[in-house]
């Protein structure tokens, strides 16, 4: 029996998982170590369902599916394959989230979110323990101070709702300490969006006297706490906020030449990465606008999957009425913030859109269980455990990628090498080895003075500049390590 229980609660735990790994430690996300979560997930996913012997089906479930194959076959004529997977197998982790979040009870997501809430305060706090800023801006360790600022307010939002639910007066505390957080992060897009959010529930929900007092005890504390950030950092980020401050007129640029790119690729897309490598500046990844991203990665069936998600789920909102108003506002201010940046390059925050996204469908919709039988379950058995082994396979041989990297920084250069040509077999498509092979024998090249590894590294060099021809800073490099051979 206690096994049975302890089944039963295992999505409710994995999705806590999920979210504390992510806010602890934003890079296991963001880098290429986020293939485990794959492995977890899709695990859980499928020993929930089993257990269970039914599955809860809504919409999102079928538009994710489609989301990820068409990313997953984008890859076929993607501009940069290894980055193409890289992307598909981030974006893969939301389908089984989504089918964990589903199976939870109504009680079980408010208690997610509640967890969001102090999540939230404790991510601002440990940035400030640690000094985890940039140019004056709070980013804790998310490492981008825009995409941290959403999970701050994400986090207010989330503390205040269970506030309303419990009465327990102290997610107050988590939304002053998160509140402070979003301030510090000096993010003009979200503070707006939050701030017209906040006027908006109130008039929505028709909030009473108490809740009318609280809201202005904490524009107080948010008013003190803006005072005090442009007394401390001079306020730049907050005089800019205009249609044509700086980072607004970067990201115009953007779009204009996102669009102009999509026109040539409109029906296939680029593939995962792809932007980065035909954009004209290496150092720009996305395009700074969540609906040109995808359509740019996927092509037009992918684009517009991703809108029915969203407008599917805006569907359920509506369909409850007076009760799902404060979630149909939440994904209507998400929605529109992703077309002004990239939070969602973060599978944490892109896994938050969908969690808001799947409980508004859970709520909504009258959704009846799918009963899955021995003969569907060995039958869905086989994909997921393709799946379980391909993320599997690819964490080992990014692994070794890593480890091959860790070790050049220590000069042991022959365990380098063993790690990197490793890896070369693991992952026979990426260039990244080849790079990270030609930096190693060219580091040995000017340690021992041997121009045999200054050859090799110049082979190694040309291999990733192949496999990626579009890449200018593969053919740069290239040129470099040319002239210094000679």
């Amino acid at each position: 029996m206690a096994k049975l229980k302890s089944l039963a609660a295992m999505p409710y735990y994995v999705v806590l998982i999920y979210i504390i790994a992510g806010l602890l430690g934003a890079g296991y996300f963001h880098t290429r170590s986020f293939l485990v979560l794959d492995v977890l997930l899709y695990a859980a996913a499928f020993s929930c369902i089993l257990h269970s012997g039914r599955i809860m089906l809504l919409p999102v479930h079928v538009l994710l599916l489609v989301f990820t194959v068409m990313y997953w076959i984008s890859a076929v004529w993607a501009v940069d394959l290894e980055q193409a997977v890289l992307e598909a197998a981030k974006i893969s982790s939301l389908l089984p989230l989504s089918l964990l979040f589903a199976t939870l009870s109504s009680e079980q997501r408010d208690r997610v979110w509640s967890a969001w809430a102090w999540c939230g305060a404790a991510l601002t706090l440990w940035g400030l323990v640690f000094g985890l800023f940039r140019e004056g801006r709070l980013e804790s360790t998310l490492g981008y101070a825009n995409s941290y600022a959403v999970i701050t307010a994400a986090a207010i939002a989330a503390g205040w709702r269970a506030y309303q639910l419990s009465g327990y007066k102290r997610y107050w505390l988590a939304c002053v300490v998160s509140s402070g957080g979003l301030l510090l992060s000096g993010s003009r897009a979200v503070i707006i969006l939050a701030v017209i959010g906040a006027v908006l529930y109130v008039g929505i929900t028709g909030q009473n006297k108490k809740i009318a007092i609280m809201g202005a005890l904490t524009a107080a504390v948010l008013l003190v706490g803006g005072i005090a950030l442009i007394v401390w950092v001079g306020g730049a980020a907050y005089r800019e906020i205009a249609w044509n401050a700086p980072e607004f007129t970067l990201r115009r640029i953007y779009w204009n030449d996102a669009l102009q790119l999509w026109r040539k690729h409109w029906l296939l897309g680029v593939g995962g990465g792809g932007w980065a490598v035909l954009y004209p500046s290496v150092f720009v990844k996305y395009a700074h606008q969540q609906y040109f991203q995808v359509a740019l990665d996927t092509g037009i069936l992918g684009g517009l999957t991703f809108i029915a998600m969203i407008t599917s789920s805006l569907w359920a909102g509506l369909r409850r009425g007076h009760t799902g108003r404060s979630t149909l506002l939440a994904i209507i201010l998400f929605g529109i913030h992703i077309a002004f940046d990239i939070e969602l390059a973060y599978p944490l925050i892109f896994g938050l859109f969908i969690m808001l996204l799947t409980g508004a469908e859970a709520e909504g919709f009258s959704a009846r269980p799918v009963r899955i039988s021995r003969r569907t379950g060995a039958v869905t058995a086989l994909p997921v455990l393709c799946a379980i082994v391909a993320f599997t396979w690819l964490t080992l041989g990014y692994n070794r990628l890593a480890g091959g990297e860790s070790q050049m920084l220590r000069k042991d250069w022959h365990k380098a090498e063993q790690s990197l040509l490793g890896a070369d077999k693991a992952l026979p498509w990426s260039h990244e080895t080849h790079y990270q092979l030609a930096a190693l024998y060219s580091a040995i090249a000017r340690d021992k003075g041997d121009a045999i590894y200054m050859d090799k590294a110049v082979q190694e060099m040309q291999t990733a500049s192949d496999m990626i021809p579009e890449n200018r800073n593969y053919k740069a490099m290239l040129k470099q390590a040319e002239k210094q051979q000679e």
